[in-house]
């Protein structure tokens, strides 16, 4: 073999072995890497979400609109002596503003709106039939506090009419009830709590955000339309008997809601019906009954301020 050919046959050798080299760098690491390092930090104290469907930044109108609602929220919060988690979406354009919206409280009876909509999904799949009739077990299912099953108990109940009780009258006795057809109210939280919020919880303590609250609604509201049993929740909370804290004067006939009372833990999440529907949810733990005018207080607050600013008129 000539020089030559030798000096080319080294050179060749030297750029195969470059380009079918083992040592190469893991780009899909390295991006996740970069994400995780550069990932913004939420604030929890009062923070703004804008809606994933949404790629449109906000007009300064609309800016400065969130801006009200979320001083708004901020400054009613800081006049209750207590803890309050508050949450708000409007239901228009996506965007969430939400005051310690991660702040943890017990659920007390808002826990029975998902609670239904489960329900309901067990009908849709063929789990159950509405006149599925339900045997009252005095061990299980009796409970104080509210409902009307527990001024005049019957043996059986159709499913129908307990999930009308537990929305309509936040009745205890259906809610036990219908945990019995999970096996129980362990075995419903654990799925409750996987599949609408992809959490766990204490099961005898269960604890809800406003945001998870308001995730839920969320679900409802926008299902509804295509799920008449959602629809049939939906109705059943716009007609419940309790017509306090988000049921003001201003509000009647047009608010979907679902309380929830437990000691000092005072609670209501629900849909307002304004031109620009928004969802709120309001959890409280604070002095003896201070928590219903509370909330009462807020609704009306953002409930004139959607009707009467909402730049999308």
């Amino acid at each position: 073999m000539t020089l030559y050919g030798m000096i080319f046959s080294i050179c060749f050798f030297l750029i195969v072995s470059f380009f079918f080299s083992t040592h190469t760098v893991d780009y899909a690491n390295e991006t996740e890497t970069s994400e995780k390092i550069t990932a913004p930090i939420k604030n929890t104290s009062a923070s703004t979400v804008e809606s994933p469907a949404s790629e449109e930044k906000d007009s300064p109108e609309l800016t400065a609109f969130y801006h009200k609602i979320e001083q708004t929220m901020t400054d009613t919060a800081k006049s209750f002596n207590g803890d309050v988690g508050m949450t708000y979406v409007d239901l228009t354009t996506g965007k969430q503003v939400s005051i310690n919206g991660t702040k943890e409280f017990y659920s007390a009876s808002t826990i029975k709106v998902p609670l239904a909509m489960m329900i309901a999904d067990k009908v849709q799949n063929g789990d159950l039939k509405w006149d599925d009739q339900l045997t009252f077990n005095e061990k299980e299912d009796y409970e104080d506090g509210t409902g009307i099953i527990i001024n005049n108990i019957q043996p059986t109940y159709s499913l129908r009419t307990l999930q009308e009780y537990n929305i309509t009258y936040s009745d205890n006795i259906a809610k036990n009830m219908l945990y019995d057809t999970f096996g129980g109210d362990v075995e419903a939280k654990k799925a409750l709590y996987a599949h609408f919020l992809q959490k766990e919880t204490d099961w005898d303590d269960a604890k809800f955000t406003s945001e998870d609250a308001a995730k839920i609604l969320k679900m409802l509201y926008e299902e509804k339309s295509s799920n008449q049993e959602y629809q049939t929740i939906y109705d059943y909370m716009k007609n419940t008997v309790f017509h306090e804290r988000m049921d003001t004067p201003t509000t009647s006939g047009k608010v979907a809601h679902k309380i929830g009372s437990y000691a000092t833990f005072l609670h209501d999440i629900g849909i307002l019906e304004t031109e620009h529907p928004f969802i709120l949810t309001v959890f409280t733990n604070g002095p003896t009954d201070a928590g219903i005018s509370f909330i009462s207080t807020i609704t009306d607050q953002l409930w004139n301020i959607q009707r009467d600013e909402h730049p999308k008129k």
